[in-house]
This record gives C-alpha cells, sequence and structure tokens, in this order.
C-alpha cells in the first residue's frame, strides 16, 4: 500500500488565513478612524488658538476698553456683523466701539470654526477681592461642549479640563 502526502491547501487552512487577514484589515482601518479623527481635533485646536491669540492681542492693544470686553465676549452673538470702528484715534470711535468691533470679528472667525466664545475670570481668582488682580481667560469651544452658560463644561474651578471636552482656555493679561 503505498501512502499519498498531501497535494494543495486544504479548505481550512484557506478559511483561517482569510480570518487572520480580515482581522489585521479591520485593525488597520480602526487605526486610519481614529488617526482621522486626532488630526480633525488638531485642526480644530488650531482654529480656537488662532481666533483666541488674534482677541487677546486686540484686547492688550485697547488697554481702555479692556473692562468691556468680557461682556461682549459672553453676550449672544449677532447674526450679522458690521464693522463701525477701526481706528480709535477717530472722532466717531471709542475704546468701547473698538472692543466691539474686535469681539465682532473674533465671533465671526468662531462661527467660521463652529465654535463658540467665553470671558471669565481665570480658574483659582474669581475669589480675589482686588478685581485688577483678576486673571482674564478666553475659551473657545466645538463640538458638543456648550460654553455660553459658563465655562464649566470646559473646565473645573480648579482649572483642570473635563474629560471629552472639546474646547481650549488661553490667558488674557
Amino acid at each position: 500500500m503505498k501512502i499519498v502526502g498531501q497535494q494543495g491547501v486544504g479548505l481550512v487552512e484557506v478559511l483561517v488565513a482569510l480570518i487572520l487577514l480580515a482581522i489585521g484589515v479591520l485593525g488597520y482601518t480602526a487605526l486610519q478612524v481614529r488617526a482621522v479623527e486626532a488630526s480633525t481635533e488638531a485642526t480644530q485646536r488650531s482654529h480656537a488658538l488662532f481666533v483666541l491669540r488674534g482677541l487677546t492681542e486686540s484686547i492688550r492693544a485697547n488697554n481702555a476698553g479692556r473692562n468691556e470686553y468680557a461682556a461682549l465676549v459672553n453676550r449672544a452673538v449677532p447674526d450679522s456683523i458690521t464693522v463701525s470702528c477701526i481706528n480709535p484715534e477717530s472722532a466717531e470711535c471709542s475704546a468701547a466701539g473698538l472692543a466691539e468691533n474686535d469681539v465682532l470679528q473674533a465671533q465671526a472667525n468662531a462661527r467660521n470654526f463652529g465654535m463658540h466664545l467665553r470671558m471669565e475670570s481665570c480658574p483659582g481668582t474669581a475669589a480675589l477681592p482686588d478685581a485688577s488682580t483678576r486673571r482674564s481667560c478666553l475659551y473657545a469651544a466645538w463640538g458638543e461642549t456648550d460654553i455660553r452658560a459658563n465655562s464649566s463644561a470646559c473646565m473645573s474651578n480648579a482649572g483642570v479640563y473635563v474629560v471629552g471636552a472639546s474646547c481650549i482656555m488661553l490667558e488674557a493679561y
């Protein structure tokens, strides 16, 4: 009696190879999805930083209107924005008017990126008795994070970011 060795590949071996290949492809797909999510988050943070840095520079440049900014940033965003004041040296423009123009432009930029802005005392400084020693913080949030009423959806009173929040905070000196 002659024993013949196996010739070719068995069906079970092919199925095992296909299962291993499918697991590898699914792992790679999950990795790609996570990479796209991380890239989108980085882009949003970059846009938020762009808007907040522009607004903080405007606040620094308009020191006379510094106290106007928080109330202006925290109010509802108008549907249409018109520029009424660009140069505080002109007769029809004041420091408060310049502050309003700066905030309207920042809000328009934020809206273009799907964000909301908020300005509050920085965490840990709200209890200071002297308002001049308090630092102000600007917040930008996007996605499911809603900071229109207050910044607690973004950051705790201790200055710790809320897990899963899509926001960024920048101190304005």
